[in-house]
């Protein structure tokens, strides 16, 4: 599997960082970006679970998440979490969201980096 990204768009004048993309920059008005990988981690600000899907999925629900980046951007992603909770630090990922006739469709995939608490 080829690595797969998701990016933001980093303005080549003043350095705001978007995502997603813009034609313009909201912050100065310029026209040219650089692509910046949506990496690292983030604190989950709010989520919910969609169970009135399409019939073509398997789930019963998906999970979603806004995430407000430690690199300074918010983005949505699907949650690979059991339990979500406001708050909670997460890891960005891409990976597979979704199959559309045998193809994945690749997007932002959120999973917990809390550690996990040792079993007594």
């Amino acid at each position: 599997m080829a690595n797969k990204v998701v990016n933001a768009a980093k303005c080549r004048k003043c350095g705001k960082l978007t995502y997603p993309t813009h034609f313009y920059c909201p912050a100065c008005g310029a026209t040219e970006f650089d692509a910046v990988p949506i990496e690292g981690e983030g604190r989950l600000l709010t989520w919910t679970r969609c169970y009135n899907l399409s019939l073509d999925y398997d789930d019963l629900f998906i999970a979603l998440g806004i995430v407000e980046m430690d690199m300074g951007i918010r983005a949505l992603g699907q949650l690979r979490i059991e339990e979500p909770r406001t708050g909670m630090r997460v890891r960005a990922t891409v990976g597979p969201v979704r199959d559309v006739n045998g193809r994945d469709v690749y997007g932002l995939i959120f999973e917990s980096a809390e550690p996990v608490a040792a079993e007594a």
